[in-house]
């Protein structure tokens, strides 16, 4: 009942109540919506109010959505030095930053585990400035032979141990980092909603995606260590290593049974039923056509469908001779050092770290998230349907080339896993 009156009520009048006073602002003080005169100027907005409080829901995006806002101009170069600055979001027209309030370190991810929801809950001000003006930034900056080497990029599922694992690298203090920025799977979402016209695999994205992850990753002498948001960012593992040719892809992944379990868990019945269902507008191209196929008729055939979209492009991209790793959340629970060791070693670190990175498991990486605020039954049981099981099995074959058990989803040809 809760589920249905936030979306249908709190959520529209919430967008009302921030238009209206947006609206009268913006009319008392028309000369701030001018366009900069200087291209090192970008609109800032400051924040008077975060209408999204009112919201139980974590929601990670729509940020223009919901605050209140007051516009003035700013250099970019001064703001985007700024430690307490990060990349928020990407748009077909821009990039979108924001400073979160004085005392909120969004390095420390043990006590804010996901980047999205911590800028945007904290925020204090937002910068906007056109892709344009992104990318004469970055060769100002010198930026243009940046090769990524510095930068590695956890690819998951979700709900399989990844923010554990975010953890472990976080303790070792040797890289800082980013955990589910939504400015990377915003541009994800946006470049898998590619045409034939407009293919996924072009230099416009490489660009896009090039300037994102540098913004993202702003100082080229630290590591860092991003972990993507788990759902509809596979597509990224296509143009990684061809945005910045020395980034580093590593790949998490967890049975198809406990991992569906567990978001069926953390969702609830009504968002697991909606993402299962809509989920499919948010594929490339190519597994639209997929589902188009094999006709999915059940919210588990759906979701299980959308894992195996997740964890396909790894596949391609190994049969393309690139050399990539997979680590699995199952292994991690049984052999917890020597999974430890191959970690970091994937990572060029030392062993002397593993004690550091072992002590994670000693914690609940959730602990501080968000998501803690949902009413969720940890030991209720959720039974996914054996048919559902045997049907992603047939099609994990068919169409993606997946072995799939059949008792618990594992897939078992997962390639340097």
């Amino acid at each position: 009942i809760y589920d249905v009156l936030e979306i249908f009520l709190t959520y529209p009048l919430c967008v009302l109540c921030q238009l209206i006073p947006q609206k009268v602002l913006d009319l008392l003080y028309p000369s701030s919506n001018r366009t900069p005169h200087q291209s090192d100027q970008a609109h800032c907005y400051q924040v008077l109010y975060d209408f999204k409080k009112l919201l139980h829901y974590a929601r990670p995006n729509g940020i223009q959505f919901f605050l209140l806002k007051y516009k003035g101009m700013r250099n970019i170069s001064h703001v985007m030095k700024e430690d307490d600055v990060t990349l928020y979001n990407v748009t077909p027209q821009q990039f979108l930053f924001v400073r979160v309030v004085a005392g909120v370190d969004l390095r420390d991810i043990i006590r804010h585990p996901f980047t999205c929801m911590t800028s945007h809950r904290h925020a204090v001000e937002v910068l906007i400035m056109s892709h344009e003006q992104g990318y004469k930034y970055l060769g100002g900056r010198g930026d243009e032979n940046a090769s990524g080497h510095n930068i590695v990029l956890l690819h998951n599922t979700g709900r399989c141990g990844s923010t554990l694992l975010a953890n472990m690298v976080h303790r070792t203090e040797e890289f800082h980092v980013i955990s589910e920025p939504y400015s990377l799977t915003a541009l994800s979402v946006r470049i898998s909603k590619q045409t034939d016209k407009t293919p996924l695999d072009c230099e416009e994205n490489h660009e896009l995606l090039r300037a994102t992850l540098l913004f993202l990753c702003k100082d080229p002498d630290k590591k860092y260590l991003i972990k993507v948001t788990g759902i509809f960012t596979g597509s990224l593992l296509h143009l990684t290593n061809k945005a910045l040719p020395g980034i580093r892809d590593i790949f998490l992944h967890r049975s198809l049974l406990a991992t569906v379990s567990s978001w069926h868990k953390i969702l609830g019945p009504l968002r697991f039923t909606g993402i299962a269902e809509y989920g499919k507008t948010f594929l490339p191209l190519k597994y639209r056509r997929i589902w188009q196929k094999v006709k999915p008729s059940t919210s588990y055939q759906e979701f299980m469908f959308i894992i195996l979209c997740q964890m396909h492009p790894y596949f391609i991209e190994c049969e393309n001779g690139r050399n990539l790793r997979a680590f699995s959340y199952e292994y991690l629970r049984t052999n917890q050092e020597d999974f430890c060791v191959n970690l970091l070693s994937e990572l060029g670190l030392e062993k002397k770290y593993v004690s550091l990175a072992l002590s994670a498991l000693d914690v609940d990486s959730q602990e501080n998230s968000p998501l803690k605020k949902f009413n969720v039954d940890k030991n209720r049981t959720i039974n996914v349907p054996g048919e559902a099981l045997d049907w992603i099995v047939r099609i994990g074959q068919e169409e993606f080339g997946m072995e799939i058990g059949r008792k618990d989803g594992f897939v078992k040809n997962m390639p340097n896993s």
